[in-house]
């Protein structure tokens, strides 16, 4: 569900929605295919994963434990019972993803050329993964793919992979406890944060490269456009209408006003 939003955009922008459409609806009916059975025979075993998540607090690998674990502040539910859901934190962490992703759509509609599609998918799962009070250790591999497509420097990414890798010993050493020979909760959140400033510089020069598209080295200067995009690539600019002149690439901008103009004076004609 997370890798449909940049493809809509990406349809938005390219006047292909019957396309994102297609895909949209066959997605569908693969997900109720595979998860209808077990939901019905199975409703409270198919639901625990939902549960779960909706009852669990900031995670040890989040940006909110990080905040905590360096200051006094408790959290945004400090009071809960046991097993109680954390409703402010969902709710944050709900509002933070959709304005990551609105900012994402911003970028994806008005960068001078469109981007590409891992470029976007990138940023939506690292958007996700950064806001969400929930990172598990294994969450990580799901950028490992979409990042050897959105931005394929051997050195830059190697240097990412290896620092999450090693988050894993202080992970370790913090689970043992210091009566027990382990280390601080401060030692772990520290190589934690340094992690998610790694994925954020990814952002920051995938972003860059979008608004650059000759930095990029899958474009090859020009010769390549998304080899990853499928209908996408190549694929020229051409919203719908109804996209607002503050949504679309400011070269298109001029064109929709006179396209607008030309109507409203047609009206008028046919109007007298």
């Amino acid at each position: 569900a997370l890798l449909l939003g940049p493809l809509l955009v990406l349809g938005i922008r390219t006047g292909r929605l019957g396309e994102w459409a297609r895909t949209a609806i066959v997605s569908v009916a693969t997900w109720l295919a595979v998860n209808l059975p077990v939901m019905m025979l199975y409703p409270r075993g198919w639901s625990e994963f939902f549960r779960l998540n909706t009852r669990r607090g900031d995670d040890m690998d989040s940006l909110y434990n990080i905040v905590k674990s360096f200051t006094a502040w408790r959290g945004f539910d400090p009071h809960l019972g046991f097993w109680q859901p954390p409703q402010l934190l969902n709710a944050v962490v709900l509002v933070l993803f959709l304005l990551c992703c609105a900012a994402i759509g911003y970028i994806a509609l008005t960068a001078p050329r469109r981007p590409r599609v891992a470029q976007l998918m990138f940023l939506v799962v690292a958007a996700f993964l950064l806001t969400n009070k929930v990172w598990s250790p294994q969450f990580s591999l799901w950028l490992v793919p979409l990042a050897v497509l959105a931005l394929p420097h051997r050195r830059i990414l190697l240097t990412w992979m290896t620092i999450d890798a090693l988050v894993w010993v202080p992970r370790m050493y913090y689970l043992y406890s210091v009566p027990n020979r382990g280390l601080p909760e401060q030692w772990f959140t520290a190589v934690v944060l340094l992690r998610d400033i790694a994925v954020l510089a990814l952002c920051a020069l995938i972003v860059r490269q979008i608004y650059r598209p000759e930095e990029d080295l899958v474009r090859w200067g020009g010769r390549v456009d998304d080899p990853a995009g499928g209908v996408f690539d190549r694929a020229g600019d051409a919203p719908p209408r109804w996209v607002p002149l503050r949504l679309r690439p400011a070269r298109l901008r001029p064109l929709a006003r006179a396209s607008a103009a030309v109507e409203v004076d047609g009206r008028q004609a046919v109007a007298r």
